[in-house]
């Protein structure tokens, strides 16, 4: 069995906590997602079958949500289910709101939540938070991008938003950082995932709880359809040389790829994925990711 799931996760758990939940109604073991989402959200979760859990990395990861802002609260996690820190009586009109949010498109820096996942010296953010052994200044600061924002409404201190971004975007740092700009505290009130690249959507999304050894099949997404890279097609030679890490040339220009190097998806003449290939130069391919079931 192999292949990505679109599930749709739902509030008040964890992603790690679908993953039990699917290795036990499922009785697979390996099973894993990209892209965390918080307890507080809900949404799209790429979850990855058996060898497909290695193909992650090479998946498009721009995302869509809509997400609710509160304003004038501060807390420790930079969502409403954090520790209240600071209350604020100023709220921002809405064309405040609006003339700021110009400032937060495109590329920008932001600083993850402390009670993230990130590493700090080995130690994941949020076990040094829970201790009160970290604070805002000593997490590094990065750049993501974000795509487009638009404001669906806002009612009282409450701002509903549409953001398109790039993958490693905090939005618990976006309400942060917005509030902050304002000139009060900014809060994550929700948040639902409804579009991964443009394959992966609420729309198409499943309930795990529906899904068991008899119908996962028909839930299976192959990830040929969902990569978003070239093809080259192996003969049986070239798919025994790849299978044992050997790299392969060849004389006839199938591969016409502009900026090289680049990853490439290796397929048998059935069409299965045996491999995730580099394309080094115009004739040479060195396997990345050798699978399996190919």
């Amino acid at each position: 069995m192999f292949g990505f799931l679109n599930i749709n996760k739902p509030t008040g758990c964890t992603s790690h906590d679908v993953i039990r939940d699917l290795k036990k109604s499922l009785g697979i073991k390996k099973i894993g997602h990209s892209g965390t989402l918080d307890p507080l959200a809900s949404g799209v979760l790429i979850i990855g079958i058996n060898e497909a859990t290695r193909l992650f990395e090479f998946l498009n990861s721009d995302k869509i949500y809509t997400a609710k802002i509160l304003f004038g609260l501060e807390t420790n996690t930079d969502d409403i289910s954090g520790e209240v820190i600071k209350k604020y009586d100023y709220i921002p009109s809405i064309e405040e709101i609006k003339l700021k949010l110009k400032e937060f498109t495109g590329k920008i820096k932001q600083k993850p939540p402390i009670f993230s996942s990130v590493k700090i010296n080995g130690k994941r953010a949020y076990s040094l938070a829970r201790e009160n052994k970290i604070s805002l200044d000593e997490m590094k600061e990065k750049t993501v991008e974000i795509y487009s924002v638009k404001v669906n409404s806002y009612i009282t201190n409450e701002l509903d938003l549409t953001i398109n971004c790039s993958t490693g975007t905090y939005i618990r740092s976006f309400a942060r950082d917005l509030g902050n700009s304002l000139n009060t505290g900014g809060c994550l009130s929700s948040l639902k995932r409804i579009l991964v690249s443009k394959h992966f959507s609420i729309e198409g999304s499943i309930d795990p709880k529906t899904l068991n050894m008899t119908n996962i099949n028909k839930y299976l997404i192959q990830p040929t359809n969902v990569l978003e890279l070239p093809i080259f097609h192996l003969n049986i030679e070239q798919i025994k040389d790849i299978s044992n890490g050997k790299e392969i040339k060849f004389n006839d220009n199938s591969c016409k790829i502009n900026n090289l190097p680049a990853y490439i998806q290796l397929l048998s003449s059935t069409n299965s994925l045996v491999a995730i290939g580099l394309l080094q130069n115009e004739n040479t391919i060195k396997p990345q990711k050798v699978l399996a079931h190919g």
